[in-house]
């Protein structure tokens, strides 16, 4: 390895580095306010996989979290206990159910949604002109290191990706 390519190593990893600490940073402070609502980030992760791909089989739903099959069992129960999901047959096996939505677990993330877009368009609105241009030329390439990640998203639309963006 030359002196060179070391140093665009080492660069690279301090430019990931300091984006995973402000994206991790930032992701708090949006969600801080779900936490009001006893929501975890495991929970409010859940009810968005929920919101973006409809009804989901638990092994389904815990498969596109990352999580074990015990921890998603656990988030079954309090999602449901919240009554955030109901549990509902699967139409295709009837031994097995899917977990759905409620309108308060609709509400709930739609709430969550709408205040943290309120609270980042503050911070946006305060920035200069040019702090703003470079949000919007860093988004596509955000957006697209996310998309690498996650699969299973529908992206058809502008609004599609706001939706999904917690």
């Amino acid at each position: 390895m030359t002196n060179g390519s070391s140093r665009r190593d080492a660069e690279t990893a301090a430019l990931a580095a300091e984006l995973r600490t402000a994206v991790n940073r930032l992701a708090f402070y949006l969600r801080r306010d779900a936490g009001k609502r006893d929501l975890t980030p495991s929970r409010l992760a859940a009810l968005a996989a929920l919101d973006r791909g409809g009804p989901q089989r638990p092994g389904d739903l815990a498969a596109s979290l990352g999580i074990s099959a015990a921890s998603m069992s656990r988030l079954t129960e309090a999602l449901e206990s919240g009554g955030w999901v109901r549990r509902t047959p699967d139409s295709a096996d009837r031994r097995a159910f899917v977990l759905a939505l409620t309108e308060e677990g609709t509400a709930t993330i739609n709430d969550v949604r709408r205040e943290g877009t309120s609270q980042l368009a503050e911070e946006v609105a305060s920035l200069s002109a040019p702090e703003r241009a470079a949000l919007v030329a860093a988004l596509p390439v955000l957006t697209g290191l996310a998309d690498r990640h996650l699969d299973g998203l529908s992206r058809s639309s502008p609004a599609a990706e706001a939706r999904a963006a917690l």
